[in-house]
């Protein structure tokens, strides 16, 4: 008996069928499948639609086939779907065998060879553009799992992709395409090779919690020595900053409950995360900003290469920083800070009636609107937006700021704004952000940001800004990072995901004679 996901196909039929009697057994297949379960879902209604106009603009023409052979193309693009569990994605999903009849990979074929070769052109040709359509935006749509979670699922053309799939027979090149090209995506890909390969080990032990015998102390060490030589870990301290903890040296309660952790849970985590990067992709050209909330950071590229990295605060559980992509538009230097309304009526006013001298101390005025009053801090460097801030329309009325509380920068989870995202080297972005706009040089930027009027710049060309959720992130040098699941996000789209893929098995070539 042979085990394997995917059966080559060298030869499907004797001879070479007839070209007139292979169109035809592909326009009899297509139509009498109607609306086949497979393509029950709405993804996968769409995408049937466009395989049959696709094979309706060919005049039912074979794929796939030349004579009674698979293209080199076709034969690629079986391994390529044989090995989608590398993506974080199950084999199961693109096997041809769901769409084209299990008889056509199998030696034990009783049907002739031009509907047999109908089956295996449409089922292969199907399993193409779904495995691409998952590659380019995702096996499942993120939208209603979390209120605040407004990144849209970016757009696949399922026509334009057959269509350069067939025309130089080089469907992996188009599936090649369509992967994020975020140098995380593959970082993550190789992540989740170790881990699984970590797992087929036996995983990594339990650390028992604290003992007071001195045999059940010994155990308990030779147990933590165990679990970090199996996550490649050097120190205890070396871990603690990998999962987002401080870095004591001290096997406390959060470091013990990280510690064990299944590795199969963690393989779960990368999955979740690569879709994550599906969903939403990279355009490597040109310059972005990336805010990431569960690492507290922000990464800023240029033609996909980082060239600028900080530590941020985000938004508190009950204050989160939402999630979403916009175009970075204005940077404001020495900043006026109109209080929000819901910061002025629970804090500002109830200050204000305990204290006459509040508002002269902290550099506020009172102004009246028709709305009523309103409170505004002036420009200054106790100002609480600091000496810049830069904006972006979006309907939460967020945006990055500098802060004069650069002592919260030292604490590893900085989840403590109330929405907006403070910088730990606003200047350095300003510079970034301005960069061969006008006469915007170092000095200019220094004197703007120090001068006490406020002073707004539109920029030309707006900058593609993403406040984006990875709990999984992977530092230059390799190093694996888990980050805490500060809003739930993980919980609640984890569910979304079907079954954790299997890790790609070898396949098999098998003949149909």
């Amino acid at each position: 008996m042979v085990s394997c996901a995917f059966i080559h196909v060298d030869r499907v039929a004797a001879a070479a069928p007839d070209v007139s009697s292979a169109n035809g057994s592909l326009r009899g297949f297509l139509e009498a499948q109607g609306s086949p379960a497979f393509a029950s879902d709405d993804r996968g209604a769409e995408l049937w639609k466009a395989v049959r106009a696709f094979y309706s603009k060919r005049d039912y023409a074979p794929v796939w086939l030349h004579g009674d052979r698979l293209t080199p193309g076709a034969q690629a693009l079986r391994r390529a779907l044989a090995a989608a569990p590398r993506e974080g994605l199950s084999a199961d999903r693109y096997d041809p065998r769901a769409f084209a009849g299990p008889q056509v990979v199998t030696a034990a074929v009783t049907a002739d060879g031009p509907e047999r070769a109908a089956r295996l052109d449409v089922g292969l040709t199907f399993a193409f553009v779904r495995f691409a359509a998952d590659l380019a935006a995702g096996s499942v749509d993120p939208r209603g799992a979390a209120s605040l979670w407004r990144v849209s699922v970016r757009e696949f053309d399922a026509a334009a992709a057959l269509d350069d799939a067939v025309r130089d027979d080089a469907p992996v090149r188009v599936l090649t395409r369509m992967r994020p090209a975020h140098p995380q995506y593959a970082a993550l890909t190789h992540a989740l090779a170790r881990h699984r390969r970590i797992a087929a080990a036996g995983g990594w032990p339990i650390v028992p919690a604290a003992a007071k015998k001195p045999s059940a102390r010994a155990a308990r060490m030779a147990a933590l020595t165990a679990r970090l030589r199996a996550s490649g870990d050097a120190t205890l301290k070396a871990f603690q900053l990998r999962h987002g903890l401080a870095a004591t040296g001290v096997l406390d309660k959060e470091t013990l409950a990280a510690l064990n952790v299944p590795v199969e849970d963690r393989i779960r985590q990368i999955e979740l995360n690569l879709e994550r990067w599906r969903w939403q992709g990279f355009d490597a050209k040109g310059r972005t900003i990336l805010v990431n909330v569960p690492t507290f950071e922000l990464h800023a590229y240029e033609d996909g290469r980082e060239a600028l990295s900080m530590r941020v605060i985000t938004g508190a559980g009950d204050t989160q920083t939402p999630v979403f992509a916009e175009q970075l538009s204005e940077v404001v230097f020495s900043p006026h800070w109109n209080v929000p309304a819901n910061i002025l009526e629970t804090e500002v006013l109830p200050a204000i009636k305990r204290d006459r001298g509040y508002l002269a101390r902290k550099n506020m005025e009172m102004i009246q609107t028709p709305a009523g009053p309103s409170v505004r801090q002036r420009p200054g460097p106790s100002n609480a937006l600091g000496l810049v801030k830069f904006l972006f329309p979006n309907p939460f009325n967020v945006y990055l700021h500098d802060t004069p509380g650069d002592a919260l920068f030292a604490r590893p989870r900085r989840a403590l704004s109330h929405g907006c995202v403070r910088l730990e080297k606003p200047e350095e972005l300003a510079r970034f952000v301005l960069a061969g706009s006008g006469d915007w040089d170092d000095a200019m930027i220094a004197a703007a940001m120090r001068g006490g009027r406020e002073q707004f710049v539109r920029l030309g060309e707006p900058l593609p800004l993403r406040i984006a959720y990875f709990t999984t992130w992977v530092d230059a040098d390799g190093t694996v990072r888990f980050a805490p699941d500060v809003y739930r996000h993980d919980v609640a789209q984890g569910g979304l995901l079907p079954a954790s893929p299997k890790a790609p098995v070898p396949t098999v070539v098998a003949s149909l004679r």
